[in-house]
């Protein structure tokens, strides 16, 4: 299965440098995920059209700034973006992915991919504030809530030491800036080179005045 443009798995090994294992996880994700989204509402109907690049390839594109021998915690995991995706290439690694979700059923798809690949990774179907008994190294949200949110939500883990890795659509200027009303952190912009936003990287953050 390819995008309607014919953009595929080819493309992302040409691209990126992942293990045939990784891509044959990625491969059985794309599939499982079209079986699925016939019978729940896990992605929109117009996204199947372009997985691969949308999708995989932009969750892909934060390979750079994760360390995969480490613990990711992914908020809203949703359809699993990024946090399958992660997941897939950790495979061999010591690293794993927690991937947090409130809706029930996206949780029975997530955990039945993960069973089916065998992925480093498990599923909390909890609300992101209710969880404080995970420990991570990296925390991961794609498409879940405005950055001055996000980093409410994901503050019990960034204010013990560890990075937010957040894709930010074309909005992210305005974000960022909200965010800086409410918290103190570094940051870097990194250009996405799968869409027009960028990979927002959070560190060293501080509750504002």
């Amino acid at each position: 299965m390819t995008d309607k443009d014919g953009f595929g798995p080819e493309d992302i090994a040409q691209q990126i440098d992942v293990s045939r294992e990784t891509l044959e996880a990625l491969q059985i994700i794309v599939s499982e995920l079209d079986v699925w989204r016939l019978r729940t509402n896990l992605i929109g109907p117009k996204e199947a059209d372009h997985l691969w690049r949308r999708h995989i390839y932009d969750s892909l594109q934060l390979l750079d700034y994760i360390d995969l021998d480490k613990k990711v915690i992914d908020l809203g995991s949703g359809a699993g973006f990024p946090g399958l995706i992660l997941a897939a290439c950790m495979l061999g690694s010591s690293g794993s992915v927690t991937l947090v979700e409130s809706v029930g059923k996206k949780c029975a798809f997530l955990r039945h991919v993960i069973d089916v690949t065998g992925l480093p990774a498990r599923v909390r179907n909890e609300r992101v504030e209710k969880i404080n008994d995970i420990q991570a190294d990296y925390v991961t949200a794609r498409a879940f809530a405005p950055l001055p949110k996000l980093l409410d939500y994901a503050s019990e883990w960034l204010l013990n030491g560890a990075i937010g890795v957040f894709p930010k659509g074309r909005r992210w200027q305005e974000e960022l800036t909200q965010a800086a009303d409410y918290w103190t952190f570094n940051h870097e912009v990194i250009p996405n080179d799968a869409g027009d936003g960028v990979i927002l990287i959070i560190r060293e953050i501080g509750r504002g005045a």
